[in-house]
């Protein structure tokens, strides 16, 4: 059974506005059980996109340098990804 017909059941003569009020409080509970959920794959997609850019950044900076000079470019990029993610 869905909602609806569990808060009929359970007001029964009560009325709509009883009705109303509980389908208010069953969708606000489960709402709040997502709501977690949400928040989680929120902050793994948001780290995602800042590893994104600090790769975009590795790029950008082995253009700005000489062809010697990329491999140590790339190495200090590296090693500031790890120590952003510890």
């Amino acid at each position: 059974m869905g909602v609806f017909e569990d808060c009929a059941v359970q007001t029964e003569g009560g009325g709509h506005d009883l009705l109303l009020q509980c389908v208010a409080d069953a969708l606000d509970a489960a709402f709040e059980e997502q709501e977690g959920s949400l928040l989680s794959w929120l902050l793994v997609l948001c780290g995602g996109l800042v590893f994104f850019m600090q790769a975009g950044f590795a790029m950008l900076c082995a253009g700005c340098v000489r062809k010697k000079n990329v491999q140590n470019s790339m190495l200090k990029n590296l090693l500031d990804a790890c120590g952003g993610a510890r």
